[in-house]
Protein backbone atom coordinates (compact mmCIF):
# COMPACT_ATOMS: atom_id res chain seq x y z
CA UNK A 1 0.00 0.00 0.00
CA UNK A 2 1.47 3.17 -0.92
CA UNK A 3 1.13 5.97 1.51
CA UNK A 4 0.86 9.83 -0.10
CA UNK A 5 1.24 11.61 3.51
CA UNK A 6 4.63 10.17 3.82
CA UNK A 7 6.88 13.32 2.51
CA UNK A 8 10.62 12.39 3.51
CA UNK A 9 12.08 10.35 1.03
CA UNK A 10 14.56 9.47 2.98
CA UNK A 11 12.44 7.92 5.70
CA UNK A 12 10.15 5.89 3.28
CA UNK A 13 14.12 3.87 2.18
CA UNK A 14 14.56 3.29 5.92
CA UNK A 15 11.62 1.36 6.57
CA UNK A 16 11.12 -1.73 4.44
CA UNK A 17 7.18 -2.23 2.99
CA UNK A 18 6.94 -5.31 4.81
CA UNK A 19 7.52 -3.72 8.13
CA UNK A 20 5.38 -0.80 6.86
CA UNK A 21 2.30 -3.52 5.85
CA UNK A 22 3.11 -5.08 9.54
CA UNK A 23 2.78 -1.52 11.17
CA UNK A 24 -0.73 -0.75 9.81
CA UNK A 25 -1.64 -4.58 10.71
CA UNK A 26 -0.97 -3.46 14.20
CA UNK A 27 -3.58 -0.94 13.83
CA UNK A 28 -5.75 -2.79 11.81
CA UNK A 29 -6.53 -5.95 10.19
CA UNK A 30 -8.43 -4.06 7.66
CA UNK A 31 -6.85 -2.67 4.51
CA UNK A 32 -8.86 0.78 4.33
CA UNK A 33 -9.58 1.05 8.29
CA UNK A 34 -5.86 0.73 8.66
CA UNK A 35 -5.68 3.60 5.87
CA UNK A 36 -7.69 5.98 7.66
CA UNK A 37 -6.25 5.23 11.23
CA UNK A 38 -2.98 5.79 9.96
CA UNK A 39 -3.58 9.02 8.26
CA UNK A 40 -5.23 9.95 11.53
CA UNK A 41 -2.05 8.85 13.63
CA UNK A 42 -0.31 10.99 11.43
CA UNK A 43 -1.80 13.76 11.35
CA UNK A 44 -2.16 13.54 15.52
CA UNK A 45 1.68 13.08 15.54
CA UNK A 46 1.99 16.35 13.22
CA UNK A 47 -0.36 18.81 15.57
CA UNK A 48 1.89 17.53 18.59
CA UNK A 49 5.49 18.53 17.34
CA UNK A 50 3.81 21.64 16.07
CA UNK A 51 2.62 22.44 19.78
CA UNK A 52 5.84 21.18 20.62
CA UNK A 53 7.65 23.69 18.39
CA UNK A 54 9.59 21.55 15.85
CA UNK A 55 10.82 22.80 12.75
CA UNK A 56 9.45 20.32 10.45
CA UNK A 57 6.54 18.49 12.06
CA UNK A 58 5.86 16.31 8.64
CA UNK A 59 8.94 14.94 8.91
CA UNK A 60 9.08 14.54 12.86
CA UNK A 61 5.94 12.23 12.42
CA UNK A 62 7.68 11.01 9.98
CA UNK A 63 10.45 9.71 11.23
CA UNK A 64 8.09 8.62 14.80
CA UNK A 65 6.18 6.43 12.24
CA UNK A 66 9.45 4.64 10.92
CA UNK A 67 10.53 4.13 13.88
CA UNK A 68 7.56 2.36 15.57
CA UNK A 69 7.46 -0.08 12.29
CA UNK A 70 10.88 -1.09 12.60
CA UNK A 71 10.60 -2.06 16.04
CA UNK A 72 7.14 -3.74 15.61
CA UNK A 73 8.95 -5.32 12.22
CA UNK A 74 12.00 -6.44 14.90
CA UNK A 75 9.43 -8.04 17.11
CA UNK A 76 8.58 -5.38 19.56
CA UNK A 77 4.90 -6.15 20.94
CA UNK A 78 2.52 -2.94 20.39
CA UNK A 79 -0.76 -3.32 21.93
CA UNK A 80 -1.58 0.32 21.20
CA UNK A 81 0.20 2.14 18.60
CA UNK A 82 -0.83 5.14 19.35
CA UNK A 83 0.72 5.37 22.87
CA UNK A 84 3.38 3.47 21.39
CA UNK A 85 3.81 6.44 18.72
CA UNK A 86 3.61 8.79 21.07
CA UNK A 87 6.03 7.30 23.65
CA UNK A 88 8.54 7.76 20.87
CA UNK A 89 7.65 11.49 19.44
CA UNK A 90 8.46 12.11 23.12
CA UNK A 91 11.46 10.94 22.83
CA UNK A 92 12.42 12.14 19.65
CA UNK A 93 11.52 15.69 20.66
CA UNK A 94 14.15 14.98 23.51
CA UNK A 95 16.66 14.24 21.00
CA UNK A 96 16.32 17.30 19.21
CA UNK A 97 16.24 19.54 22.10
CA UNK A 98 19.77 17.68 22.85
CA UNK A 99 21.23 18.63 19.51
CA UNK A 100 19.78 21.98 19.12
CA UNK A 101 21.14 22.59 22.63
CA UNK A 102 24.90 21.30 21.44
CA UNK A 103 24.86 23.95 18.69
CA UNK A 104 23.85 26.50 20.78
CA UNK A 105 26.60 25.55 22.99
CA UNK A 106 29.29 25.49 19.79
CA UNK A 107 28.34 29.02 19.10
CA UNK A 108 28.65 30.18 22.45
CA UNK A 109 32.28 28.83 22.63
CA UNK A 110 32.68 30.37 18.73
CA UNK A 111 31.49 33.71 20.51
CA UNK A 112 34.06 33.59 23.98
CA UNK A 113 36.78 32.33 21.69
CA UNK A 114 36.12 35.64 19.56
CA UNK A 115 36.20 37.74 22.64
CA UNK A 116 39.72 35.77 23.53
CA UNK A 117 41.53 36.38 19.96
CA UNK A 118 44.35 38.29 18.68
CA UNK A 119 43.08 41.15 16.59
CA UNK A 120 44.67 39.42 13.68
CA UNK A 121 42.12 36.69 14.16
CA UNK A 122 39.51 38.60 14.76
CA UNK A 123 39.75 40.68 11.48
CA UNK A 124 40.38 37.18 9.49
CA UNK A 125 36.74 36.04 10.89
CA UNK A 126 35.44 39.57 10.26
CA UNK A 127 35.88 39.14 6.51
CA UNK A 128 34.97 35.53 6.16
CA UNK A 129 31.69 36.40 8.69
CA UNK A 130 30.29 39.53 7.13
CA UNK A 131 29.75 38.10 3.81
CA UNK A 132 28.67 34.83 5.18
CA UNK A 133 25.75 36.92 6.90
CA UNK A 134 25.16 39.29 4.82
CA UNK A 135 24.11 36.25 2.54
CA UNK A 136 21.01 35.74 4.58
CA UNK A 137 18.05 37.42 3.59
CA UNK A 138 17.47 40.59 5.63
CA UNK A 139 14.55 39.61 8.11
CA UNK A 140 16.87 36.82 8.87
CA UNK A 141 19.85 38.77 9.77
CA UNK A 142 16.99 41.17 12.17
CA UNK A 143 16.28 38.05 13.83
CA UNK A 144 19.71 37.46 14.45
CA UNK A 145 20.87 40.55 15.38
CA UNK A 146 17.82 41.17 17.93
CA UNK A 147 18.26 37.07 18.91
CA UNK A 148 22.02 38.27 20.14
CA UNK A 149 21.05 41.47 21.46
CA UNK A 150 20.88 40.75 25.26
CA UNK A 151 24.10 38.17 25.75
CA UNK A 152 23.65 36.79 28.95
CA UNK A 153 21.37 36.25 32.33
CA UNK A 154 17.86 36.60 33.00
CA UNK A 155 17.46 40.07 30.76
CA UNK A 156 18.25 37.92 27.81
CA UNK A 157 15.76 35.00 29.03
CA UNK A 158 13.03 38.09 28.77
CA UNK A 159 14.38 39.95 25.73
CA UNK A 160 14.07 36.39 24.18
CA UNK A 161 10.80 35.86 25.40
CA UNK A 162 9.56 39.21 24.62
CA UNK A 163 11.22 38.57 20.93
CA UNK A 164 8.77 35.34 20.50
CA UNK A 165 5.75 36.90 21.52
CA UNK A 166 6.37 39.92 19.12
CA UNK A 167 6.53 37.00 16.56
CA UNK A 168 4.04 35.48 17.37
CA UNK A 169 5.98 32.33 17.62
CA UNK A 170 7.02 30.05 20.45
CA UNK A 171 10.24 30.15 22.47
CA UNK A 172 11.11 26.46 21.14
CA UNK A 173 10.22 27.94 17.48
CA UNK A 174 12.51 30.46 18.20
CA UNK A 175 15.27 28.70 18.89
CA UNK A 176 15.24 25.95 16.52
CA UNK A 177 14.67 29.20 13.74
CA UNK A 178 17.92 30.58 15.16
CA UNK A 179 19.71 26.91 15.53
CA UNK A 180 19.37 26.67 11.83
CA UNK A 181 20.56 30.08 10.61
CA UNK A 182 23.31 29.63 13.12
CA UNK A 183 24.00 26.27 11.16
CA UNK A 184 24.02 28.18 8.00
CA UNK A 185 26.24 30.82 9.50
CA UNK A 186 28.85 28.16 10.64
CA UNK A 187 28.37 25.96 7.23
CA UNK A 188 29.42 29.00 5.34
CA UNK A 189 31.88 30.04 7.35
CA UNK A 190 33.88 26.57 7.61
CA UNK A 191 33.19 27.02 3.69
CA UNK A 192 34.94 30.03 3.26
CA UNK A 193 37.76 29.31 5.77
CA UNK A 194 38.97 25.73 3.59
CA UNK A 195 38.99 28.19 0.53
CA UNK A 196 40.97 30.51 2.14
Amino acid sequence: MTDPTRSDAKSRQDVSPEAFRQFLAVLSPETDEASHLYTRLHKKLVGFFNLKGISDPIGAADETIDRAAIKIAAGTIVPDANRYCLGIARNLIKEKLRHTQKEISAFRSFIEQLANSSEAQVERIYRILKPCFEQLASEEQQLLVAYCQVMSGSPRSEHRRQLAENMKTTMLALRMRVTRLRKTLTDCVKKSSDEI
